[in-house]
């Protein structure tokens, strides 16, 4: 009987599963130092909006550039830039600014060009080219950061809503990116037909991205 007994005790242990360590890993092992979830993941939003941003704001100096360049070339005066759109910051205050300044100017240039000014000479001429160069590069850049900004926008919802103050600037690009690509591209054609118009030799790379 007692051989019996010891042969079934034998046979059910043979049969439970082995438990792996990680089934025995202390529970409190999150609040003695290991990262949650939701601190990896505002990690690597934090870094997502690092790259967003730089991206963004060297994208919006390069439109900045055109705008000046254009409006010296038609004789106008672009609208006053202030330090912070001009700023290298990455602050979401500095980023609303420089999209202002980004109007303001570009509606300068596109009124001016309405209102019948020209380019008088072939100095002018360049100056309108160097103008069309810098608006396509800030284009393109807006348009290559449009997958990486929807990639943004959805991954954003994983982080802690304590945390959500810290992606503003992220948050801000990502909601408004589509309206200024759809806005800039619209602009960059008309600034080519203008230069087509008054004898202007248009960039290569103006056009391929358009």
């Amino acid at each position: 009987m007692k051989k019996t007994l010891a042969l079934a005790v034998t046979a059910i242990a043979l049969a439970v599963p082995t438990l792996s360590s990680a089934q025995f890993a202390n529970p409190l092992s999150g609040l003695m130092g290991g990262k949650s979830s939701s601190d990896n993941a505002s990690a690597n939003m934090g870094a997502q909006q690092d790259s967003l941003v730089r991206t963004y704001v060297a994208a919006g100096n390069n439109v900045l550039t055109a705008n000046v360049h254009m409006a010296d070339a038609l004789g106008v005066k672009a609208e006053s830039i202030d330090a912070a759109a001009k700023s290298d910051s990455f602050s979401g205050s500095n980023i609303e600014a420089q999209d202002k300044a980004i109007s303001a100017s570009s509606a300068t240039v596109a009124e001016a060009s309405k209102a019948g000014a020209t380019l008088k000479d072939a100095e002018a001429k360049t100056k309108y080219a160097q103008g069309l160069l810098s608006l396509a590069m800030g284009v393109k850049k807006y348009m290559d950061m449009s997958k990486d900004a929807q990639g943004f926008a959805s991954g954003v919802s994983s982080v802690s809503p304590l945390q959500m103050g810290k992606f503003q600037s992220g948050i801000y690009i990502a909601k408004n990116l589509p309206s200024n690509v759809t806005n800039l591209t619209e602009t960059l054609k008309q600034a080519i037909d203008f230069a087509r118009t008054n004898g202007v030799e248009v960039p290569a790379e103006a056009t391929s991205v358009i």
